[in-house]
């Protein structure tokens, strides 16, 4: 019997101990002889990350270094895991900066992604529990051995941390902040801030940190795919980026641009994320809200008293009918909800349309979705919980929802209609006392929660904003929107 002949690509995935050997393959050696990823370049960005960390948290007691720390969001996706690995390293590395990668994530939510772990097993990071430092690290130390804060694929530090945000490489709406403090900010609207990284970094940077932001700029491409959610700046960091890793094989300088994305292992590569992104079933109701979260605050100038309130957003890659039925969605929002002390909670759902649900309805519901506004198989839907939990007792419940759900209804980029499945108001039963909730399905589906966010900050932070009567429409939000 011949021996089937392995790819570029499958051959390094491997060797890299992600996944299995197809049958009557015997599995390669554990290292690969191209140059671009040699057990040398392989081990160095380990070592970096397992000792920048063990240094991190000795600093607590012995604090010797003015340690940098570079942060991405708090959805602790893989565009973030790539962008503040690698401008860490960057700083340590070249810049000859103390600095150390926080992933803003618990240790043990680590294993709700498989995208990122797959990602990460590529680049030689097999043990990102040991290897990255995380939430569950720094929970004790105090004080805390850093008053220096490098932002990525975010613009906004966090409350829970305190000191100077000296450089900001991102991707979302910039929201103005440090200009008196960093000397860096860059902010421009594309696909990935991975590609932003990338291209800040120098041209012959190891193969697994390429690797690894190459990964990062696909997952939230689609591969690169003309009409989509790539942009310019993506398209040419990719490039830059694929011949410095050992998927190419030897193609991966015959590419251009506007070609990449129809090379064999750019589709087999994102083929295999998006497969692990999307193998959700062992995951409960709980992990999917936690799963891609982020959370905001929020004053209320125009509620007597001028409170303040938490609201999460939660991208939940399931329609809403798969998991959230008989009252799950309540129960599972709800217990997240007094869990993170929110007062509101919205739940973004991303998913296709089946294949056979595609096929009874045709092209002229194709036609009907369409809209110009994005792939007419995606579809997305909103659920809205607002809670007057105990130590809310000044918020107006009533008028919050009344507010939300007019600033909602009323903005025409996300064009919603309510949920004829989901009823989640008070006659439901399934909500608390005080409680109160809407679902709806979203007739934009290319308006992902980087439109959200802003439209919701808009609707409760201004007091003569949407929601209130005869008040006009809030600003549209941005019209890029790149990722979940």
């Amino acid at each position: 019997m011949s021996t089937p002949r392995l790819s570029p690509f499958r051959r390094f995935s491997l060797a890299m101990g992600i996944g299995k050997a197809p049958t009557g393959v015997e599995p390669p050696p554990s290292t690969i002889s191209a140059p671009a990823a040699s057990a040398t370049t392989e081990s160095a960005l380990v070592s970096y990350l397992t000792s920048s960390k063990a240094d991190f948290l000795k600093g607590a007691q012995e604090p010797s270094k003015n340690w940098t720390v570079v942060l991405g969001n708090e959805a602790g996706d893989l565009d973030s895991v790539a962008s503040s690995i690698a401008y860490a390293w960057y700083l340590s590395s070249v810049e000859k900066k103390p600095a150390v990668p926080l992933i803003q994530i618990a240790r043990e939510d680590l294993s709700l992604r498989a995208e990122n772990l797959y990602a990460l097993g590529l680049s030689g990071v097999n043990q990102p529990p040991e290897q990255l430092l995380t939430t569950t690290d720094i929970e004790k130390l105090n004080p805390f051995p850093a008053d220096s804060f490098f932002l990525v694929d975010q613009n906004k530090l966090g409350p829970q941390f305190s000191g100077n945000v000296v450089g900001i490489i991102d991707h979302h709406q910039d929201e103005g902040l440090y200009k008196d403090t960093a000397t860096i900010r860059n902010i421009v609207q594309c696909g990935s801030c991975s590609s932003l990284v990338a291209t800040a970094l120098p041209p012959h940077m190891p193969a697994e940190l390429a690797t690894l932001l190459l990964t990062a700029i696909l997952i939230d491409t689609n591969g690169l795919k003309p009409g989509g959610k790539a942009t310019n700046e993506d398209r040419q960091a990719a490039v830059r980026l694929a011949p410095l890793t050992p998927l190419s094989g030897s193609d991966g300088s015959s590419f251009t641009p506007d070609t990449l994305h129809d090379a064999p292992y750019i589709r087999q590569l994102t083929k295999e994320l998006k497969g692990r992104k999307e193998g959700l079933s062992h995951l409960s109701g709980w992990d999917l809200l936690r799963r891609d979260y982020k959370e905001y605050t929020h004053p209320l100038p125009w509620m007597a008293g001028t409170p303040t309130i938490k609201v999460g957003l939660s991208t939940v890659p399931v329609a809403l009918e798969v998991w959230g039925k008989k009252g799950k969605l309540e129960t599972d929002s709800v217990a997240w909800m007094q869990h993170r002390g929110l007062t509101v909670l919205g739940v973004l759902t991303t998913f296709k349309k089946d294949d056979d649900d595609k096929k009874k309805k045709g092209s002229k519901k194709k036609k009907k979705d369409g809209k110009g506004k994005g792939d007419s198989d995606h579809r997305r839907e909103m659920a809205w919980i607002i809670l007057g939990a105990e130590g809310d007792a000044g918020i107006d419940v009533p008028a919050l929802a009344s507010r939300l759900w007019a600033g909602l209804e009323e903005n025409k980029e996300l064009d919603v209609q309510p949920h004829k499945k989901f009823k989640l108001d008070k006659k439901s039963g399934n909500l608390p006392e005080g409680g109160t909730g809407k679902a709806y399905k979203q007739g934009n589906a290319s308006a992902t929660r980087k439109v959200v966010a802003p439209l919701v900050k808009t609707i409760l932070e201004e007091s003569g904003g949407a929601g209130t009567s005869g008040k006009s429409d809030p600003p549209p939000p941005p019209e890029e929107s790149a990722k979940l």
